[in-house]
């Protein structure tokens, strides 16, 4: 890695920004179908699913993401599934914002009267319908706030890729450190700089998205 001035920091910089921002908005979609899917089959406590959901949630929320980044990159090749840090990161990230974008949606789920669920299935709603009308949107009002927090918390998570050589940003201000130890504070500010221009536009798009979901459902 050739170091010459100010411009080459800030490109190798806006390179690993990219990269976090695109492990982050993948992971997020998944994760949230997963959380989505999820929680749907714990509400209606489909058997033996419903067990399986559990342990995983229980597993993804108890163990720390270095650990589940580490086996999935180093302990799959051992019986022949190859992943390169891209995709693991991914993978990593999905099954543990998964975990907690279920723990979330659930708790949404759980806060629908029993009555607005009888008055569905007397207006003759079916059970696929219910969901899509009103178990679907109510519950994602509900824990938007929540599921906001868990895009954020999973964006920051990027960060302990690192682990598996995922170049995001935190792995390549150690990787310039390490090589130029003159550079550490450039190298500092240019990572504190990289996650504020990421992380406070999508704070406040999440706040915008939670007022107006807010608002759709008080109309105020």
């Amino acid at each position: 890695m050739e170091i010459n001035n100010t411009f080459d920091l800030v490109g190798i910089f806006a390179k690993a920004s990219l990269i976090t921002i695109e492990v982050a908005f993948i992971s997020i979609i998944i994760a949230f179908i997963i959380g989505l899917t999820c929680s749907t089959a714990l509400f209606y406590k489909i058997p033996v699913v419903k067990t399986i959901i559990y342990i995983y949630v229980e597993f993804f929320r108890n163990t720390p993401s270095l650990i589940q980044a580490y086996f999935i990159f180093y302990g799959l090749p051992k019986i022949f599934v190859q992943l390169d840090s891209f995709a693991c990161s991914v993978i990593v990230l999905s099954l543990l914002g998964g975990a907690y974008m279920c723990e979330a949606i659930y708790s949404g789920m759980k806060a629908i009267s029993k009555n607005e669920k009888e008055l569905a299935m007397a207006i003759g709603l079916s059970r696929f319908d219910t969901i899509r009308y009103l178990i679907f949107p109510q519950s994602i009002s509900i824990s938007i706030a929540a599921i906001n927090n868990n895009s954020i918390f999973l964006t920051k998570e990027v960060s302990t890729m690192k682990i598996i050589l995922l170049p995001e940003i935190v792995y390549q201000a150690f990787d310039i450190i390490s090589l130029r130890a003159d550079l550490i504070v450039p190298v500092i500010i240019l990572m504190t700089i990289s996650y504020l221009v990421i992380l406070i536009p999508m704070t406040h798009v999440f706040s915008m998205l939670e007022r107006k979901v807010r608002f759709a459902e008080f109309g105020h």
